[in-house]
């Protein structure tokens, strides 16, 4: 585990529960207007909740898979959460969707930091700081 990344993976893991907890309150919400929330929301919710435990705990452990999987999650759920934003279902779900959303937005900004930079195969590394800049500037 890298040092540092603790706050990502906690981060994480509240974010995949704030998922889960949502899914009742949603359901709750569909159950007294059959408009709002739409069933696929409320599965994908469910979904995205619990993948995003899974990419946590795989971010804990250092496998390679969990942090694409972990930002992929937080990406579809900040536009799930802007459209449950958009149709204000009730003040609940209005409460739990802003939450989320600026939670996962900070999960994101956690991720990349601890992920800046994902060369692409083949792309050459910059040199270090303290390495000399030899014939910078000359014609060759």
């Amino acid at each position: 585990m890298s040092p540092g990344i603790k706050p990502a993976i906690v981060l994480l893991a509240v974010l995949g529960v704030g998922d889960l907890v949502a899914v009742p309150l949603m359901l709750a919400a569909h159950s007294h207007s059959p408009n709002e929330p739409p069933i696929p929301a409320i599965v994908a919710t469910a979904i995205i909740g619990l993948v995003t435990l899974a990419s946590s705990a795989g971010l804990a452990q250092g496998r390679r898979w969990s942090f694409p999987v972990a930002m992929g999650c937080r990406i579809l759920d900040s536009i799930s959460m802007l459209l449950g934003l958009a149709a204000h279902p009730n003040a609940a779900l209005v409460t739990v969707a802003a939450a989320i959303l600026i939670l996962s937005v900070v999960a994101i900004m956690l991720l990349r930091r601890f992920y800046p930079r994902l060369r692409r195969q083949g792309q050459a590394t910059q040199p270090s700081r303290g390495a000399p800049a030899a014939h910078l500037g000359e014609d060759r």
